[in-house]
C-alpha cells in the first residue's frame, strides 16, 4: 500500500487571476497533500507566461510551504513570436520537477496570429518520492501512440490537464498500459482512473463560474498480473502473505487480476520481483519483442 492525496481544483480559464489561483490552492490546502492539479493553460488561453515570473514564483512558493506537487497548465514564453502551451510540476522544495509541452496542440492554437505555438517534442517524466508521475494535455487524449510512449517509460501515474473531460478515452489508456489517469479541466470536473481502466472517482461542477475542488487518494502500489505463466507463483505469494497480499480484482474473461497490499509497510511491486510475478506491462512488452524477432 502506498496511498497518495491528490488535490484536484478545475475551473474556467480567464475565471481567476494569478492571485486568486494561488490564494485558491492556499485556502484548500490542509497539509496532507501529495499533489495540486490545475487545469490547461489556467490563467486563459491567450495569456503567455515565463518561467521566471511573479506565478512561477508563487507556485514554487507554495510548493515548498507546503512541501506538495503543484502541476499547472499554462502557455509558456518561448521567444518574442512563440510560445508553448506547457504543463509545469514543481517539486516539494519547490523546483521545476519537469515541464511537458503539449505534443499536439488543438487546431485553433496555431491561429493565434501574436505568437505561434510550438509542439513539443518529447515526453517527459519525474520521478517523485512517491513513484514516476508524467503529464499530457487535452488534445494529446486522442493521440494512442503518445499514451503507449508514457507507458513504456514506466509511469505509474499520469496527471492530465486539460480544457475537455476526455472521458473513455482515458479509461482505455489507463486499461492498456496499466497506469492510473487523474484530471484538471475547465469543464470543471474532475476524474481518477484506476490502473485497470476502472472509474473510481468523479464529481462535476454545477456553476462554470465556481472552481470545482476534489480530493482523491489513490493507492500507487498495485500491479496488474497475466495468469499466464504467473498462477503459482501468484498463489503462493498470496498463500505466504495470507491478509496482507490480496487480489483486488480478478477478470476471469480477460485472464488477469490487479493485486494489492492491505499494509504500509509491506512493497507488492517488491514482493512480486522476489516470487518472480512478471506484471501483465511487462509480459506484454516482453511478448511483443521475442514474437516480433520470431516473424
Amino acid at each position: 500500500m502506498r496511498n497518495i492525496s491528490i488535490l484536484s481544483l478545475s475551473f474556467e480559464p480567464e475565471s481567476l487571476s494569478e492571485n486568486d489561483i494561488l490564494k485558491l490552492i492556499q485556502e484548500n490546502l490542509i497539509g496532507k497533500e501529495d499533489i495540486v492539479l490545475l487545469p490547461e493553460t489556467c490563467l486563459g488561453q491567450q495569456q503567455i507566461n515565463e518561467l521566471d515570473d511573479s506565478f512561477y514564483s508563487g507556485l514554487s512558493k507554495l510548493a515548498s510551504e507546503n512541501n506538495v506537487y503543484i502541476q499547472a497548465g499554462v502557455n509558456v514564453k518561448h521567444n518574442e513570436s512563440s510560445h508553448t502551451n506547457s504543463a509545469v510540476l514543481f517539486d516539494r522544495k519547490g523546483g521545476l520537477a519537469y515541464k511537458y509541452d503539449k505534443m499536439y496542440p488543438y487546431w485553433g492554437e496555431f491561429d493565434i496570429e501574436e505568437s505561434k505555438i510550438l509542439p513539443g517534442k518529447q515526453l517527459v517524466f519525474a520521478d517523485t518520492d512517491f513513484g514516476r508521475v508524467s503529464a499530457a494535455i487535452c488534445f494529446d487524449a486522442n493521440i494512442c501512440e503518445l499514451w503507449r510512449g508514457i507507458g513504456e517509460l514506466d509511469v505509474e501515474l499520469v496527471l492530465f490537464s486539460s480544457y475537455y473531460s476526455a472521458g473513455r478515452q482515458l479509461s482505455a489508456h489507463a486499461l492498456n498500459h496499466h497506469y492510473a489517469i487523474t484530471t484538471a479541466t475547465s469543464k470543471p470536473d474532475f476524474v481518477l482512473y484506476d490502473i485497470d481502466g476502472r472509474e473510481v472517482a468523479y464529481t462535476r461542477g454545477n456553476d462554470k463560474c465556481s472552481p470545482l475542488v476534489s480530493r482523491v487518494s489513490v493507492d500507487m502500489d498495485k500491479v496488474i498480473c497475466h495468469a499466464n505463466f504467473n498462477y503459482e507463483k501468484l498463489v503462493k505469494m498470496i498463500r505466504e502473505h495470507r491478509g496482507i497480499i490480496e487480489m483486488e480484482h480478478f477478470y476471469d474473461r480477460e485472464e488477469w487480476c490487479v493485486v494489492r497490499s492491505s499494509s504500509p509497510e509491506v512493497s507488492v511491486r517488491t514482493l512480486c520481483l522476489e516470487y518472480g510475478v512478471e506484471s501483465l506491462r511487462e509480459y506484454k512488452r516482453r511478448s511483443k519483442k521475442h514474437m516480433d524477432m520470431l516473424r
